[in-house]
């Protein structure tokens, strides 16, 4: 009787055969680049943007008006922040969300100021804000954009150590800001959406459906999977590295360097390194841009408030359309808005793409080394090394 042999697995195969690996390579470049090189032109949000943007250009007004452009880039800042709830999955209602978001990151901008003059307890601030955030994006997206936030504006606040009053006043400000934008979002909602909020369920029903599933997803993370919990120690070790570098070497405006990071680690390595790439070229792109337009245009300040105003507005509009472009308005729009509190321009640019290569270079060699020893410790079959970039 003939022996009857197996069918060979023919996927494993082509997987294995040295020569498909230039396609592998093809598709891993692929994979990386995603957040460089695709336009999803219907994910557009100009009109969500315009609205959005009022907040901030009330907040600019008032503060020139009043003589406290300080406060009021401050006030803008928050309500930028603020602005971009609308185009995330809402909490039981895009309000609520807001309202949460404000208190969050107001009561980061609290705890950061008042420890600020203090490394040891920064350090602490960063990584009890990396853990938060860690288990926060497991629970929903919407939960981890806003653990992210919160960590971006204690990491912000901690940078500047001026006493109880400015802390104060900074998070006045930040509140500000954001009772601005919900005040704004309001009236548009009440506006556009009057008749078919009346068919909606209750907000009171709505608001227990989604604590429950909130409160249930809250109990499972208890208990992380080893995943989230890795994750959690590369932000947390990566915030720590970054906070104690620029701290040490008085790095100015150093904050950019630990948020950097935070923006752009991701829990899978192919998705840190593409937002990475996407984060520094879109930041090249907008330093490069400020810099050339300091250098030829003499802008007045009615000038820079309106290109404040501009940027805001096109981040808004593009923030689902590619990271890349959307880092290069975020950065003019950062730019410009420091330059309207009299902070120079050029200076602005360059520490700003200094900062942003640092960060997110920590981030990528500290999620490579997780990825390295989790490979190491993982049992592999005898044939060719596994594909690093997954």
């Amino acid at each position: 009787m003939n022996k009857i042999h197996p069918a060979p697995n023919f996927a494993k195969s082509l997987h294995d055969s040295p020569s498909i690996y230039p396609a592998r390579a093809v598709l891993n470049v692929l994979t990386i680049s995603t957040d460089t090189t695709l336009f999803p032109w219907a994910k557009r949000t100009p009109l969500a943007g315009l609205r959005a943007v009022l907040a901030i250009v009330l907040a600019l007004v008032l503060g020139q008006r009043t003589g406290h452009a300080s406060a009021g880039a401050i006030a803008a800042g928050a309500a930028f922040t603020i602005g971009f709830a609308i185009f995330h999955e809402a909490l039981a209602s895009a309000l609520l969300s807001m309202g949460l978001l404000t208190l969050g990151i107001a009561s980061a901008t609290l705890v950061g100021s008042l420890g600020a003059q203090y490394d040891w307890l920064v350090l602490l601030l960063v990584v009890i804000a990396a853990i938060n955030y860690g288990v926060l994006s497991d629970l929903s997206p919407t939960a981890g954009w806003m653990g992210m936030q919160c960590a971006t504006f204690l990491i912000i606040a901690s940078y500047f150590p001026r006493g109880l009053h400015f802390a104060i006043g900074r998070t006045a400000m930040v509140v500000a800001g954001g009772i601005l934008q919900m005040l704004i979002f309001t009236g548009f909602h009440f506006l556009r959406h009057a008749r078919s909020e009346s068919i909606a369920p209750p907000l009171t029903q709505r608001l227990r459906l989604r604590a429950g599933q909130l409160w249930t997803r809250l109990r499972d993370e208890l208990h992380p999977t080893h995943e989230t919990a890795s994750y959690t120690l590369r932000l947390a070790l990566t915030l720590l590295l970054c906070t104690a570098i620029y701290r040490h070497f008085h790095i100015r405006n150093g904050y950019w360097c630990p948020m950097t990071a935070l923006l752009v680690m991701k829990p899978k390595w192919n998705a840190t390194l593409s937002r990475s790439i996407a984060r520094l070229l879109g930041t090249i792109g907008g330093a490069a841009i400020a810099l050339l337009l300091a250098r030829f245009v003499n802008f007045s300040l009615p000038v820079i408030l309106i290109c404040v105003v501009v940027f805001a507005w096109a981040a808004f509009a593009l923030q689902a359309v590619n990271y890349a472009v959307f880092s290069l308005f975020v950065t003019l729009y950062v730019v410009f808005l420091f330059r309207s509190g009299g902070f120079s321009q050029t200076s602005a640019a360059h520490i700003r793409l200094f900062n942003t290569a640092l960060g997110g270079g920590i981030a990528l060699l500290i999620d490579a080394a997780g990825k390295l020893i989790a490979l190491q410790r993982t049992p592999h079959p005898a044939g060719p090394a596994q594909n690093f970039v997954q």
